[in-house]
């Protein structure tokens, strides 16, 4: 089988104008109550795209933690490979795909750090290995290169951004 023969037909849900509500934050917040109904799995897991040095375009997996009209709010550390591509560069891209709805949101927007007791609050709720290991871990450092192909670290975040 060849990558270009595996197709699905998407049909299981639609959006028509005359269903859509006027407020996007408020048609987010019904499709996500539907992910979160559907007990998808990780329904927070969000693709975030940003520029890196050069315009070169980055994307990486991450959790959204909360939805208000200031914007969509993730955690990442500020030293870490997208703490300073969003520092350099404050605008990203947002992606949540939920495969078993037949249904994605796309969000685009600046970024902006959230205040210093949002970012200690939110700390405080981490379970203590994450804590740690967010504390201990060089997030993005390079830690080791496999045949001159260089493989970069995974691990916790800590400070934040909103978009």
């Amino acid at each position: 089988m060849h990558i270009a023969d595996l197709r699905q037909e998407y049909m299981r849900a639609g959006l028509a104008e005359a269903d859509a509500l006027a407020d996007p934050l408020a048609q987010f917040e019904r499709w996500f109550n539907e992910a979160l109904a559907a007990q998808l799995p990780l329904a927070n897991a969000m693709t975030l795209a940003t520029a890196a040095a050069g315009g070169a375009p980055d994307a990486r997996i991450v959790l959204l933690k909360g939805v208000d009209n200031g914007g969509f709010v993730f955690y990442t550390n500020y030293e870490s490979r997208k703490g300073a591509d969003l520092a350099a560069h404050p605008y990203a891209a947002l992606v949540l795909f939920w495969e078993p709805l037949h249904r994605q949101i796309r969000i685009e927007g600046t970024v902006e750090k959230v205040t210093a007791q949002e970012s200690d609050d939110y700390f405080a709720t981490r379970p203590r290995d994450s804590q740690v290991g967010a504390i201990a871990s060089p997030s993005s450092q390079p830690f080791w290169s496999r045949g001159g192909r260089l493989v970069r670290s995974i691990h916790a975040h800590t400070g934040n951004a909103v978009l």
